[in-house]
């Protein structure tokens, strides 16, 4: 719009093209770009180019030609002064939309507009029809602007869904909107308004789940119909083929379907083909065409186009790649061939690789359906638990112990049923009943099955050290792969919470082999490159986290689903740690929302939600924070409590609220508690973070982890707590550099502001002023840290430690008696500072002592 604007209002410049494909929103640009012109007092016009009237002479400018006129020159002449004439000197804009529909006089018409300057012109285009060549000239004879509408990003749907429905979408559900419309306005609007009224597309809570699939309204499928044309029947196969089998190699395209009828499909914009690497693959040129080509054909058709496809790629030389395993057999079930059993189990399996675990249930079930044995339902279960769909794996699991199952067949379903019952389920004292009651199995393999839950429900509830013992005798090389990665996780967390980051690694990488070993659930991918990142984070590792996240991050690209929210995830979580603390919150905002909605809330989602209140305290939103908290102490969560990340969540929101002796005595406790544990790693962080809020108890202590904790954390923790303890602000200035060098800005912030309070304190001003600036580029380098060191560093109030934390508390709202129940404090002593506070500032209220710290 601003663009056109300038157009219009440079004297050099003739007018303005449009250009995009249908539906991108052309029209609306021009049309609103008329309506502003005319608010500034132009005269406007509004022409329509139409294929109707492409075969008569003027027949876009019927409404402006005039009685009478017989010759060519008269017509033109009338309809030049008809579109000009106006009743002041105001400019006349003439916009044609779909110009490339105009017929050669309509087109002379414009040429004079612009050849006398009589009216400034704005022309839309269509990118997939071919421009006359009378029109270029135009555009070549004179000055044009050019504007090119792409469709919408996935970003901005996804901005553009949430602005016009007033709340978020879950993120799974964005996505599948925007890859069935690809951005393009008018499909995004008639799909979404149509979800909306049948309650497809409705609000849950605070955020916008669609389920089922959607149903095209008639309008925009008569408008698709009109668009694709009538179609001779090679090239129409060619689109259906391609619309129940895309993305499909150029060379299986080509021993399907006629190879001229290829070419004329693509050369009418209704395919599209891309180069891959060495190869060539076909789609349909828009997902809506698809989509209107498998509503209009009949069943019959479908189910033959379905199985000749099948049937071509399983002769084709990748027959047995995972993804064309998975793509014959989904074909398979829906086509005109006979069940393949072996086929339907290879692609279920392949289908929980691949992250598909709706698609893995689908296929497991028609394996099942076609008499299969006993190797689908564990598949189907598998993909159920993943799914949240507890109750069902259960369903299916229960099922299966009434069959005639070998020892390791029983051991397996003990392991699985437990591991649902415990994680998905959330009963692990019902979890470990099922594996004791299958004791009495002999074999050496069947045991190792039960002998690993054992391990893995240890773990779960929160013994990390026997844990570790109960894994000692488990190789995990030896391990079943689902086994072996989950005993995989579970030790990388407590190695890297115990502070042993190098064993922890060894573990990870382990895990990684094992879940990639076979067709497992590659989200156990992402709960070991979650312990991984802990470990590192923890030993202040912060380069190689953000390695970790990255790597993950790419697998995470290339899987539906879940696995795309547990991605961003992980990049939150490494964000966090390297003080990235906008990008923090938006990533974990995104993954947290996300994986709730789908139904992990007490999983995945309550973990994620944990981080993000702590980047929320962090950049100082504290209402937000304050909410997610209290949403989380709704939650029940029967295993893993997250100890001492959730201590650390509620401490920094204590802390950004006013109340840090509070914050400290929370992190103080949690930092005792990880100690109890065993979890030293997790201590130094506790006590590390105790320091940033000020207090100076904690040095004895990490100078003795130092000694026993992997990674360069420990000791500069020590180093910080140490300098604190002592008073000495050119070692916190030292410190702060060594948190930077790490990679841990907030920390690296943090000590340059009490180092900026020791010297303001002493009264050396330019060393204060020095290491305040520094406090302010490191927090600005954080997208807006605040924590109390920073604010205080940045607030040259005269207030004590004590008097600025009640005068914080002051700020929420809180009574003096209030203020004194949570600092333990009587109420006189928080009256006497009040006063006092007042009296060093000259405020004569509440509210103005308050809003000198806001």
């Amino acid at each position: 719009m601003r663009s056109i604007g300038s157009a219009i209002a440079a004297p050099d410049v003739a007018g303005v093209v449009v250009s995009g494909a249908a539906g991108v929103g052309k029209s609306r640009i021009a049309r609103e770009a008329l309506i502003a012109a005319e608010a500034q007092g132009c005269q406007g016009r509004w022409v329509v180019g139409a294929s109707s009237a492409r075969s008569i002479p003027l027949g876009a400018f019927a409404a402006w030609t005039r009685h009478g006129a017989s010759e060519t020159v008269q017509l033109v002449r009338g309809v030049i002064e008809s579109l000009t004439a106006t009743t002041s000197p105001a400019r006349v804009i003439v916009a044609v939309d779909d110009a490339q529909l105009l017929d050669d006089l309509s087109i002379f018409v414009l040429h004079q507009l612009v050849q006398r300057s009589a009216a400034k012109v704005i022309l839309t285009v269509r990118d997939d029809e071919s421009i006359p060549a009378a029109l270029q000239e135009i555009s070549a004879a004179a000055r044009f602007d050019r504007i090119a509408v792409t469709p919408l990003s996935l970003d901005t749907t996804i901005a553009l869904l949430t602005a016009a429905l007033k709340a978020p979408v879950e993120h799974s559900c964005a996505q599948r909107i925007w890859q069935l419309t690809h951005g393009n306005p008018l499909y995004l609007r008639n799909i979404v308004e149509q979800e909306v009224a049948d309650g497809r597309l409705a609000r849950h809570h605070d955020t916008w789940v669609w389920a089922g699939d959607p149903v095209l309204p008639p309008d925009l499928v008569g408008l698709v119909e009109s668009r694709i044309g009538t179609l001779p029947g090679a090239v129409g196969d060619v689109i259906d083929v391609l619309a129940v089998a895309e993305p499909m190699e150029l060379p299986v395209l080509e021993r399907i379907a006629d190879l001229a009828a290829i070419e004329e499909a693509e050369t009418r914009g209704l395919i599209s083909l891309e180069s891959t690497g060495s190869s060539v693959h076909a789609r349909v040129a828009h997902p809506i065409y698809g989509e209107v080509r498998r509503r209009r054909a009949s069943v019959a058709r479908l189910r033959r186009l379905r199985g000749l496809v099948a049937a071509e790629l399983a002769r084709s030389d990748d027959a047995n790649d995972v993804r064309v395993v998975v793509k014959r057999a989904t074909l398979s079930i829906e086509s005109d061939l006979a069940p393949d059993t072996d086929l339907l189990v290879r692609a279920a399996n392949g289908a929980v690789w691949l992250a598909d675990l709706s698609l893995a249930d689908r296929l497991a079930t028609a394996a099942v359906a076609a008499g299969a044995g006993p190797e689908p339902n564990f598949v189907r279960a598998h993909a159920l638990s993943w799914l949240s769909r507890g109750t069902e794996a259960d369903d299916v699991l229960t099922a299966m112990s009434a069959g005639d199952l070998t020892d390791v067949d029983r051991a397996k379903l003990a392991f699985h049923r437990a591991s649902n019952m415990m994680w998905v389920l959330g009963d692990p004292a019902r979890a470990i009943e099922i594996v004791e009651q299958q004791s009495a199995v002999e074999s050496a393999e069947a045991r190792t099955y039960l002998d690993a839950f054992r391990v893995v429900h240890r773990f779960a509830t929160d013994d990390p050290q026997s844990a570790r013992e109960a894994a000692h005798p488990l190789v995990l090389g030896d391990l079943p792969p689902v086994v072996g990665a989950e005993i995989a996780w579970a030790l990388t967390v407590v190695s890297g919470e115990a502070g042993q980051a190098t064993d922890a690694e060894a573990h990870a990488e382990a895990g990684y082999q094992a879940a990639t070993r076979r067709f497992d659930a590659p989200q156990m991918r992402f709960n070991i490159a979650d312990a991984h990142l802990t470990a590192l984070l923890l030993a202040g590792r912060i380069a190689d986290a953000g390695e970790v996240a990255q790597g993950v991050g790419s697998q995470a690209a290339d899987l539906p689903g879940e696995a795309q929210l547990l991605g961003a995830a992980v990049a939150g979580r490494a964000a966090l740690g390297a003080g990235d603390i906008d990008l923090a919150c938006r990533l974990l905002g995104q993954a947290a929302l996300g994986l709730s909605a789908a139904g992990h809330g007490m999983g995945w989602g309550y973990r994620y939600n944990v981080v993000r209140v702590t980047a929320l305290a962090l950049l100082d939103d504290i209402d937000e924070a304050v909410t997610v908290l209290a949403a989380l102490d709704t939650v029940r969560r029967p295993f893993r409590s997250l100890d001492y990340e959730v201590s650390l969540a509620r401490a920094w929101v204590s802390a950004n609220q006013g109340a840090v002796s509070e914050a400290i005595a929370v992190a103080s406790a949690a930092a005792e508690r990880a100690c109890a544990k065993g979890q030293f790693g997790a201590e130094v962080l506790c006590w590390q973070t105790v320091a940033q809020f000020g207090d100076r108890t904690g040095a004895a202590r990490l100078n003795e982890l130092a000694a026993i904790v992997d990674g360069p954390r420990a000791a500069a923790a020590a180093r910080f707590a140490t300098a604190l303890h002592d008073g000495d602000a050119h070692e916190l200035a030292a410190v702060s550099e060594a948190f930077e060098g790490l990679g841990d800005l907030v920390a690296a912030a943090d000590a340059a502001a009490h180092a900026a309070l020791i010297h303001r304190h002493r009264d050396q001003r330019g060393s204060a002023l020095s290491c305040s600036t520094r406090v302010a580029t490191l927090a600005q380098r954080c997208g807006g840290l605040v924590t109390p060191a920073v604010r205080q560093a940045s607030q040259r109030l005269p207030f004590t430690g004590r008097e600025r934390e009640i005068v914080m508390l002051v700020g929420q709202r809180m009574s003096n008696r209030a203020i004194a129940e949570r600092l333990s404090l009587s109420v006189r002593t928080v009256e006497s500072h009040v006063h006092r506070a007042m009296a060093k500032t000259g405020t004569k209220t509440r509210d103005e002592l308050a809003a000198l710290l806001r």
